[in-house]
């Protein structure tokens, strides 16, 4: 029989049974309940349940000290909703738009400071710039970050903008209020553009969705500058412009207006 080298980390299976555990109960469970249960020490189980009590898994009640599910479960829950409704109803257009335009397409979302990568069409037979469904991308860093940094309040904005603006490659906009400038730009004209701001030899096109129940979504494209043409960014730009109008009219319907 062979033998398994796999590791396996104690406290995420524990930590994983405590979760099921406070689902399946009636009131919620304390620790002298789940070290029973668990067939673990109550040190162990409270320093288990203190962790994921403190990233919002678990809500402990005051009078009772017993644990319920906190709002982290409901959340990390309705955003996987969210991705399987977007990935279903976006999809028949990100195959039209990679058809169309012969390029990368991608559907994302915004979410704890990042862009997260939701579904993406390649077109078949050529060299393809891939990043696949659960990809993460830097929010300061390529057109569709400026997307979403345009979406937020100015004041939001500005923290994020406090954190640094990395530089990806020579041509990444580090200095803030050249950056700014950029953000208000995509503000106003509803797209963005870049060229090698995150990779060398790049580009990308950007264009907004909206927020989806609570998750602002977005919708963009990528290729290779060595094979762009003159006016090429702008034409994508208004396809992406086009087929984010027709998604809206999809994306706002029953079960997941923002």
């Amino acid at each position: 029989m062979p033998v398994s080298t796999a590791y396996r980390a104690p406290s995420v299976g524990r930590a994983l049974k405590i979760l099921e555990m406070v689902a399946e109960s009636h009131g919620g469970l304390g620790i002298s309940d789940l070290a029973r249960m668990l067939g673990i020490s109550k040190g162990t189980v409270f320093g288990l349940c203190q962790q994921l009590e403190d990233h919002g898994a678990l809500t402990r009640d005051p009078v009772s000290k017993r644990y319920g599910l906190g709002p982290l479960v409901a959340t990390l829950a309705g955003r996987g909703f969210v991705h399987a409704r977007l990935r279903d109803l976006a999809g028949p257009e990100l195959t039209r738009l990679r058809d169309e335009l012969k390029e990368s397409v991608f559907l994302g979302v915004l979410g704890r400071g990042e862009v997260t990568v939701v579904d993406d069409r390649q077109p078949p037979g050529v060299i393809r710039i891939a990043a696949g469904p659960g990809t993460r991308l830097p929010l300061t860093a390529g057109a569709v970050g400026k997307v979403f940094l345009a979406s937020l309040p100015p004041a939001r904005l500005e923290q994020v903008m406090a954190q640094g603006l990395k530089a990806h490659t020579p041509h990444t906009i580090t200095d803030p209020q050249a950056f700014r400038q950029q953000v208000e730009q995509v503000r106003r004209q509803g797209y963005a553009l870049e060229s090698d701001e995150y990779l060398v030899g790049v580009w990308g096109v950007a264009v907004p969705l909206g927020a989806q129940a609570g998750l602002p979504a977005a919708l963009w494209s990528v290729g290779f500058t060595s094979a762009l043409a003159p006016g090429r960014l702008e034409k994508i730009a208004a396809s992406l412009r086009q087929a984010a109008q027709r998604l809206a009219q999809a994306l706002n319907g029953p079960g997941l207006a923002g």
